[in-house]
């Protein structure tokens, strides 16, 4: 039996999988039905942590309490997600930001077929080394290409 596609979903993608009703959490659901695994890297649950925890603007938008985003960061992310080590690093990547380089070393130490951001950084190049970059929509025109079921 082939291996189970991997995707790697960008801090911006992952942040609304809190909410119930996200396009993130429909993909992802769509994704788990297909048995597709979605990996994270430390840098990337750090950095999402950090969002969700301090960054005002997304505080404003989740309206939950710490509990609720607790339970999100330490129960439920660990829980649907694979963890890679985190020990690749990328440098020079995304020549616009930097930063954006550590997502791309988690596609590539997770050997993801797809990385899925909003970044319009990440979304420039288009694809990386054989991973293809996608946002939200042309990701869900993906899966629908490949037969992947709703």
């Amino acid at each position: 039996m082939p291996e189970q596609p991997v995707v790697v979903f960008d801090t911006n993608v992952i942040i609304p999988l809190i909410v119930e009703a996200s396009h993130s959490t429909r993909l992802f659901l769509r994704l788990a039905k297909a048995e597709w695994q979605i990996a994270v890297s430390p840098q990337l649950l750090a950095e999402t942590r950090a969002k969700m925890k301090t960054k005002r603007s997304v505080r404003q938008w989740l309206k939950m309490s710490e509990e609720q985003i607790d339970t999100f960061l330490d129960v439920t992310l660990p829980g649907i997600t694979v963890e890679v080590l985190g020990v690749r690093q990328t440098h020079g990547a995304v020549p616009a930001d930097p930063k954006d380089d550590m997502v791309i070393a988690a596609a590539l130490e997770a050997k993801a077929e797809y990385l899925i951001s909003e970044d319009k950084h990440l979304l420039e190049l288009d694809q990386y080394e054989g991973i293809k970059i996608m946002n939200r929509e042309q990701f869900e025109a993906e899966l629908d290409r490949l037969g992947v079921a709703e």
